[in-house]
């Protein structure tokens, strides 16, 4: 017995997904509340759907869990009984069905719960068709996050700045605050003592240069050529050399 209930329960889902719902604008649905979404836990929730046209052979309630496909079958109301047959595995202190009238039908749920939040929605039988009605949204309410606080606001210089303007800048702007005309010692030792390394730097690497075009210089041979007179003899400076 057990056992065919579980398969009831799990071919109604899977054929009021393969039902056409193209005749659906044929029969309309008012649905009580259209939405509920202040419900707090362990409260007390009631839905209500009722068909406008002709009446139906019966009322199935359905929810569709968020971020799911495939909806859950709650619970079915006939026309005819005022007992409503649950799912296998829904408690029955806390859902329960009941028809209103021949074209009402009511769905409690006691002490809601988070995992109960969803999309609730019925479906009726007309002339061997299903229709099924609008999604009621029932959820609790959204809890409130606090803003985290601003973040201070800091100045970013250029990344082609070098770390002593970066420098100078920052004692420029701590003299203001401090109402100094001028900077501190601690700000000039940052701007003077960069610049003078490199000054000496390039003073040395002068110095070198110098001394190395100078040795150059030295090697060359300045001797005078021996002078060749008509005649084919060479001049003094060949002969005593």
């Amino acid at each position: 017995m057990g056992s065919l209930l579980a398969v009831r329960s799990l071919l109604l889902p899977l054929a009021l997904l393969l039902q056409s719902v193209g005749s659906q604008a044929q029969l309309k649905f008012r649905m009580n509340p259209l939405e509920k979404r202040d419900v707090r836990p362990s409260d007390k929730v009631q839905l209500q759907c009722e068909t406008l046209s002709s009446s139906s052979t019966g009322c199935s309630w359905l929810r569709l869990a968020p971020g799911k496909v495939v909806p859950t079958f709650l619970l079915f109301i006939s026309s005819t009984s005022s007992n409503a047959k649950l799912a296998e595995d829904l408690d029955p202190k806390r859902f329960r069905g009941e028809r209103i009238s021949s074209s009402t039908y009511r769905l409690t749920l006691q002490n809601f719960r988070e995992e109960d939040e969803g999309y609730y929605y019925c479906v009726v039988t007309r002339n061997s068709a299903l229709f099924f009605s609008p999604f009621v949204p029932v959820f609790l309410p959204v809890k409130a996050t606090t803003t985290p606080a601003p973040k201070p606001k800091t100045t970013i210089l250029p990344a082609t700045i070098s770390t002593s303007t970066q420098i100078s800048e920052n004692c420029k702007l701590t003299a203001k605050k401090q109402g100094k005309k001028g900077l501190d010692f601690s700000c000039d030792l940052y701007i003077w003592v960069p610049l003078a390394g490199v000054c000496v730097v390039l003073f040395l690497a002068l110095i070198t240069t110098i001394t190395i075009c100078q040795r150059s210089r030295k090697r060359v041979c300045r001797c005078p050529r021996p002078l060749i007179r008509p005649g084919g003899k060479a001049g003094p400076s060949e002969r005593y050399a």
